[in-house]
């Protein structure tokens, strides 16, 4: 018996989904400050875009489709998460990065951006966006580290963020202008 063209989608999707999902798993990397929730972003991703395997719409670059799903689900993870926790960037900061997701061809230039606006963070800020996003202590232990206060570590890295968006948006409209 052929599969109807409803399984034919969803086989579609999933397999899609497959083929992508080191990418996926990439773009969550990015915004989840706490590796250990990356695989249950990814998995509750999966059975989101298989859900959703009927509206896709394969005209559509996959990727972006199945990031923006990705992007929720961050977006969701930090919402509940405590003040007192890492949080994801905030939801600004997620729409921004999303805006400015790159074509599958542009990653490497995109991720060489990056790392140029944390090269030229300040030696303390790239040092607390090190720890609370790349080794996903949180602030409390950022300030213990750091011999801060937590409200110290707090405002340091809301500035961080700042300024990596700042540099950021600046750096990919430089590069869209030329």
């Amino acid at each position: 018996m052929a599969p109807t063209p409803n399984e034919q989608q969803l086989q579609r999707v999933q397999q899609l989904f497959v083929l992508h999902a080191a990418q996926v798993r990439g773009f969550i990397v990015a915004l989840m400050p706490d590796l250990s929730q990356v695989d249950d972003v990814l998995q509750e991703t999966f059975l989101t875009v298989t859900a959703k395997a009927e509206v896709y719409d394969s005209s559509r670059d996959f990727i972006a489709w199945a990031c923006g799903i990705a992007r929720f689900k961050v977006m969701e993870v930090g919402r509940r998460m405590t003040n007192r926790q890492c949080r994801p960037l905030s939801d600004e900061v997620l729409d921004a990065l999303a805006a400015s997701e790159p074509a599958p061809t542009n990653d490497e230039a995109k991720l060489q951006v990056l790392n140029g606006c944390l090269e030229a963070l300040g030696p303390q800020a790239r040092r607390i966006v090190e720890l609370c996003y790349q080794q996903a202590h949180k602030p409390a232990e950022v300030a213990k580290r750091m011999e801060w206060t937590a409200d110290s570590v707090y405002v340091a890295l809301s500035r961080a963020r700042l300024a990596l968006r700042r540099c950021i948006e600046r750096k990919l409209g430089s590069e869209g202008a030329s």
